[in-house]
């Protein structure tokens, strides 16, 4: 896929000058060295991606990817296929979590169609129709994806940032029942940890349905040979159309120096995806949340990130991602604000 490898070309380095400049604001504060903690680790971080050392992040945009995956089929999941599509005009209609969340929060958010089974026949102001096709395939009877679908999917992802270039930072969301399978079995493919380490309850399956959600994901590995292919092949063969185009927004953010703030399991594996094209991706991405899906934990191993809130969530849509926005917007306004202890004695005088 050579428009894909020239793309990620073009992502570059962290700025390492402009870190060390806000680490030094940081420092000259009237407060203890390191004392705000993460707050202080997500400013510098950011200075690093815009090259700036101070960076006002005002205008965020929420992205929710919405795609079907045929392995439904083998009944790995507590919820039908149509829910994808229902509970895609559940949040365009500001009844679901997330855009309550968003709603409180005043964050824009689009909703993306780019894989639902289904159509979305009432228009929307922020559904955006970008289908490249009506779901992906079973991948136990054939590969999930084309080659030439998914180069469309990446391209897209990078397509949605440059439509948004004038926003400061993104955060993602997802919604596509059966994705916690596509996503464990491309977990399961790229680390070769245990599979019950990985796959989890989902969308609130039974026990009996988890032993046959996992020895989904063992039989596919085997059956296409995973531990042995590239992550784009991975992507190919068990993936979905939400988690191809996650992966193009991860690149599209990493050219246009962009923060995004990932959210729970789905969204991280797909940042293992991006990170394996290009490890300097990883640079560009936030962890929010620890979700409570069960391979969450070996996701942010693969990563090493450390998310800064923890609430028991597993519902995705990116609803820990958007509840992250005033954490990470008033980290960036401390350099900014904050005063020294000379500035503080000169005003106070």
């Amino acid at each position: 896929m050579i428009e894909i490898e020239r793309l990620l070309e073009k992502v570059e380095n962290i700025d390492l000058l402009s870190i060390k400049r806000c680490k030094e604001i940081l420092d000259s504060k009237m407060k203890p060295k390191g004392s705000l903690g993460i707050i202080e680790e997500l400013a510098i971080k950011v200075a690093g991606i815009t090259g700036k050392p101070l960076n006002s992040m005002k205008n965020g945009l929420h992205i929710i990817v919405a795609g079907d995956n045929g392995v439904v089929e083998e009944n790995i999941s507590a919820c039908p296929q149509e829910y994808t599509r229902i509970v895609s005009e559940e949040i365009l209609n500001n009844f679901a979590a997330v855009s309550i969340f968003c709603k409180n929060l005043d964050i824009p958010f689009q909703v993306v169609d780019v894989g639902i089974a289904g159509k979305i026949e009432r228009e929307y102001p922020n559904l955006k129709r970008k289908k490249i096709a009506y779901g992906a395939k079973n991948f136990l009877k054939e590969p999930a994806l084309t080659e030439n679908e998914v180069r469309r999917a990446i391209l897209l992802g990078v397509k949605l940032i440059e439509e948004n270039i004038e926003r400061d930072f993104f955060s993602i969301g997802e919604m596509g029942i059966g994705n916690t399978t596509t996503s464990s079995a491309i977990l399961y493919a790229l680390t070769r940890k245990k599979v019950e380490m990985i796959v989890g309850y989902g969308s609130g399956i039974s026990e009996s349905g988890l032993e046959r959600k996992q020895k989904v994901v063992e039989k596919v590995a085997e059956k296409y040979n995973l531990f042995n292919k590239t992550p784009l092949e991975i992507l190919q063969i068990i993936g979905g159309f939400d988690i191809a185009t996650m992966v193009g927004i991860y690149i599209g953010c990493a050219i246009y120096k962009k923060p995004l703030l990932l959210d729970g399991f789905i969204s991280s594996v797909a940042a293992i995806l991006a990170v394996r094209l290009e490890p300097k991706i990883k640079e560009y991405l936030f962890a929010t949340h620890i979700s409570e899906e069960r391979g969450m934990k070996i996701a942010l191993e693969e990563l090493n990130y450390t998310p800064f809130l923890h609430m028991n969530m597993r519902l995705g849509e990116g609803t820990g991602a958007v509840l992250s926005y005033p954490i990470f917007k008033a980290a960036m306004d401390i350099p900014i604000s904050m005063k020294t202890k000379e500035e503080i004695y000169s005003l106070l005088k």
